[in-house]
């Protein structure tokens, strides 16, 4: 991630909308040709970091 002091501190407003603009321009370009991809990868992450001892349920508890 950029450090925030690596942001230019000398951009007028609308300097600063137009870049914020074509960022999130460009992450709806990434997403509509990788978006698949990166829900994929998102979800092989999670899968690799599942521990299913966690939810173990005892049924020997009474209630």
């Amino acid at each position: 991630m950029l450090p925030l002091q690596d942001i230019p501190q000398h951009w007028s407003t609308a300097q600063a909308l137009a870049v914020y603009e074509w960022l999130d321009c460009l992450r709806e370009r990434v997403w509509d040709c990788y978006g698949e991809q990166i829900q994929a990868h998102y979800r092989s992450e999670q899968q690799d970091h599942f521990q299913p001892d966690l939810f173990k349920v005892d049924d020997d508890m009474p209630f």
